[in-house]
Parts: structure tokens; C-alpha cells; sequence
């Protein structure tokens, strides 16, 4: 019962309220932590974001699902050649998303700055990076 009742929009504290008020105090679900919440959560979550139990055919999943609303993608599976002239490496994985909300405020933000940031280890694959490119808007904060 519990999963049915979880919403991922609102706060751990929030829920955690809202599902004391809809159980007793003789129910143990009344006593529910925002740790188990948070666990939940994931869980509730998970069916949404890994849509196949493989992580390649997921990916694959996504890269048309996110094709599919417009949004540009550019996607090269390690077994995928590289592209001529590109000089990436043949089992490199490469994964580029730009949604169009995300187009839309670099065209209208980017003129000034566009900032990179590059981070590793945030997946489970060792080696895997992530790079986030951002712009500022008029006030100098990052979109």
C-alpha cells in the first residue's frame, strides 16, 4: 500500500506527514521514516528512469524516447564506429543530450558564457565521465 502512496514532488518531511495522517496510530505504517521514504522513493522511481533490466537496451530506450520529443541526441555505442575524422576510439561510449528547453535558454542565454564541468565515478561503470556544459542568464546564474 505503502508505494501507491508515495509522490516524488514532494519533501521526505511533507510525505512522511501525509501518510501519518492517513494511517492510526495502531498501524505501523504510521511510524514510517524518511529513510524508508526515501527508499521507496528510488524504487517508485526506477520503473521510470531504467526501462530495461539491461542497461545498453535502457540506454537504447531512452536515446529514442528523448529523439522521439524533439529533443536532440547523439548517441555511439562502444560498438558503434566512430564517426570519420572524429578521432574518438572505436569502443568508446558516447552519450549527448540537449532537450529542447535546454536549447532554447543556451540560445537565449549563451551569448556570454558557457561554462563545462566534468565529474567521474557517478555511475556504477568505472572510467564512465560526465560532462555538463551551462550558461548563465542575466543575473549569473547557471541554466
Amino acid at each position: 500500500m505503502i508505494p501507491s502512496l508515495i509522490q516524488t514532488d514532494l519533501t521526505d518531511n511533507i510525505q512522511k506527514n501525509k501518510i501519518r495522517h492517513w494511517f492510526s496510530e495502531n498501524e505501523r505504517d504510521h511510524y514510517i521514516t524518511t529513510g524508508e521514504i526515501c527508499r521507496i522513493r528510488k524504487e517508485v522511481l526506477k520503473a521510470d528512469i531504467r526501462l530495461d533490466a539491461n542497461d545498453a537496451h535502457s540506454t537504447r530506450i531512452w536515446v529514442d524516447k528523448l529523439r522521439t520529443q524533439g529533443d536532440f541526441v547523439y548517441y555511439k555505442d562502444k560498438r558503434d564506429p566512430s564517426p570519420m575524422g572524429s578521432d574518438l576510439a572505436d569502443n568508446l561510449f558516447t552519450l549527448c543530450i540537449q532537450t529542447k528547453f535546454q536549447k532554447g535558454a543556451y540560445e537565449r542565454l549563451g551569448n556570454g558564457f558557457l561554462g563545462i564541468d566534468a565529474t567521474h565515478n557517478v555511475t556504477q561503470y568505472k572510467g564512465i565521465l560526465l560532462f555538463t556544459l551551462m550558461a548563465r542568464d542575466k543575473w549569473g546564474h547557471g541554466v
